[in-house]
């Protein structure tokens, strides 16, 4: 759970594919230590960061993550994984739908996903009625400030009910990473929306929903993106009668078995791989 893993790195290797002065395919590869300030996750364990390649470069890509398991073996790292690829930035983790040419490049060089594949769903706020009535009696709303995995500070909208906390629901506004990414700076993300199990059906987590939306009107946000497990029906369902729909598929933590031959791969090899 820790959310900042970079202090445990213990070495980083850029690898980049070229055909001739045409970048097509590049990894940012990562050695965690083993030293017992590193969490056990983690130890000894090598990732790929991040992985991006042209559509057209499928046999560069192939090399290249060649080259990854390569490095890896010399760094005799005990396990081989892709995390969290997809878009290196942002509030997106995994592989989207969108990109099935990187799926396709890490398939066949034996890197198979986790079953934790989420769907990203968002929309306007547009649907999401003003804060109305608590759903019970005596429900009250309680603000608290917490730190976010992706996006920083966040707001927390805690459900009370006689002082004990019975749903929560979390969101960030600042999607921009403080507005180097300017095509989110209209977007909040709902990061966090849970419920005591006693306590669903009861239009709790609409309640809070409604809150968080009116916190992310109050900051000037249009849009909101929301993910949930993909064999969450429940909860996709719910966040679709907010107005709110399916923008992407993501297919996480990757990892690779047995390695794959180059041999019989067709399409233009690249001039180097570095």
């Amino acid at each position: 759970g820790q959310a900042i893993t970079d202090p445990w790195v213990s070495e980083r290797a850029t690898l980049c594919a070229l055909e001739g002065p045409r970048l097509v395919a590049a990894a940012h590869l990562l050695r965690y230590g083993v030293d017992p300030a590193v969490g056990p996750s983690y130890a000894g364990t090598g990732e790929i960061a991040w992985f991006l390649a042209w559509a057209d470069a499928g046999a560069a890509a192939a090399m290249l993550l060649a080259a990854a398991h390569t490095r890896m073996h010399t760094w005799g790292v005990t396990q081989d994984g892709v995390w969290n690829t997809g878009l290196p930035v942002g509030p997106f983790v995994g592989v989207p739908d969108v990109w099935p040419h990187i799926a396709l490049a890490l398939t066949t060089a034996g890197y198979q996903p986790s079953p934790d594949d989420e769907v990203v769903l968002g929309g306007t706020l547009d649907a999401v009625a003003p804060v109305g009535d608590p759903s019970l009696p005596g429900l009250v709303v309680e603000r608290r400030l917490t730190t976010g995995l992706w996006a920083g500070n966040e707001l927390r909208f805690a459900a009370l009910l006689e002082g004990k906390e019975v749903g929560r629901c979390e969101i960030a506004l600042d999607l921009s990473d403080g507005g180097a990414l300017p095509a989110l700076r209209q977007w909040a993300q709902l990061t966090e929306l849970q419920v005591a199990e006693p306590w669903r059906n009861r239009g709790i987590g609409s309640w809070l929903v409604a809150h968080a939306v009116a916190w992310a009107r109050l900051g000037g946000r249009s849009r909101l993106l929301v993910a949930a497990m993909a064999d969450n029906a429940g909860a996709i369902r719910f966040y679709q009668r907010h107005g709110w729909e399916q923008l992407i598929y993501e297919r996480k933590g990757w990892t690779r078995n047995a390695p794959v031959p180059l041999a019989g791969l067709t399409g233009p090899v690249p001039a180097s791989v570095s």
